[in-house]
């Protein structure tokens, strides 16, 4: 496809405004049009930023105005069948953060009217694009770490961030199904799922240490069970910083992922003697400083990307070339069965 693909965003919260708008006007052959946010200042100040020749706060009239072939939904859960529909039915392709709807059904919905009207719709998993996961998912296929036995996943959510959300009575988490870990939960789902295949959500433990009425628990602890192993997901948003650490666990060694620094190291190998002990620590040192200067050189030379540009670019590649998104809706309803499962057991 020669021509420039047009695309427009709708929603000009955090996540558009720091990865999705500045990643589409990194690629070749995209035109980023218009940007749509019910908040007409934020929508204005945005577009003015970025350079956006259009700003709208009705979907409906961007929809109507703009040719688009393209529309890159990001805004709250709840929107997002209705827009999907909306914009399938208006002949765009749809890239839409997670999850892409709150219930299975609803991605049945949007799967059959993709294929009537001949377009790819594709669900961000973002964290599968990290080149820190993607280096571990070719450490797992070339069988480097023998067979995945197990996962460990642990989501730190910044206190002030999740703070400012949960303080909010009228914030939109609070109508999703299972409060804000129906916004938080995807990301360690499709990680699990990703490495041990289908999972099942066995127990769900909650606690809640803030005293809002209005929120039902701000920590989860999940686990999980497969067909290869168990595997743990706990999210917490009494933290510092914004945080993700990952175990995967092999019979050969175990992997460490610390996504927010790009870092990964191997543990759990050898022997038992203390000679061997040393070597581990020796080698988790040497990881640490390898892939901080790997990734410090990538980010000042501009090759490293976060997994938002990667996946962007690769759905772009896939309407291109006529080929299947790098996120089908089979993984979006791989997600979606976990979560509803989760949210009937809290």
């Amino acid at each position: 496809m020669s021509e420039s693909l047009r695309v427009a965003v709708i929603g000009c919260g955090l996540i558009g405004r720091r990865h999705h708008i500045p990643s589409l006007l990194r690629m070749r052959n995209v035109k980023l049009v218009a940007i749509c946010d019910e908040n007409e200042d934020l929508a204005r100040r945005v577009a003015k930023t970025f350079g956006i020749g259009s700003y709208y706060t009705d979907f409906s009239k961007m929809l109507g105005t703009e040719q688009v072939n393209i529309m890159d939904i990001c805004t709250p859960p709840q929107t997002h069948t209705d827009l999907c529909m909306r914009a399938i039915e208006a002949g765009c392709h749809v890239l839409v953060e997670k999850p892409i709807a709150l219930a299975l059904k609803e991605i049945d919905e949007i799967e059959n009217a993709a294929r009537v009207n001949n377009v790819r719709v594709c669900q961000m998993h973002n964290f599968l694009f990290e080149p820190v996961i993607m280096k571990a998912c070719t450490f797992v296929s070339e069988g480097r770490i023998g067979n995945v036995t197990g996962i460990d996943i642990r989501m730190l959510g910044s206190q002030s961030r999740v703070e400012a959300m949960l303080a909010d009575k009228k914030h939109w988490c609070h109508g999703l199904p299972a409060g804000i870990f129906t916004e938080t939960l995807p990301h360690p789902i499709y990680l699990a799922v990703a490495f041990l295949d289908k999972v099942q959500p066995v127990q769900t433990c909650i606690g809640k240490s803030r005293s809002y009425d209005w929120v039902v628990a701000d920590e989860i602890r999940v686990v999980l069970k497969s067909r290869k192993g168990m595997g743990t997901i706990s999210y917490s948003s009494h933290s510092a910083k914004d945080k993700v650490i990952i175990d995967i666990r092999g019979t050969k060694k175990h992997l460490r992922i610390d996504l927010w620094n790009s870092v990964m190291t191997g543990y759990g190998f050898g022997t038992e003697t203390r000679a061997s002990r040393a070597l581990e620590n020796l080698g988790q040192s040497l990881s640490i400083l390898t892939n901080t200067t790997s990734t410090t050189l990538n980010v000042i030379t501009g090759k490293f990307h976060c997994g938002h540009y990667t996946l962007i670019r690769q759905f772009i590649q896939s309407i291109q070339n006529n080929s299947e998104p790098p996120v089908t809706f089979q993984q979006a309803r791989d997600v979606i069965e976990v979560l509803e499962k989760i949210t009937a057991q809290i």
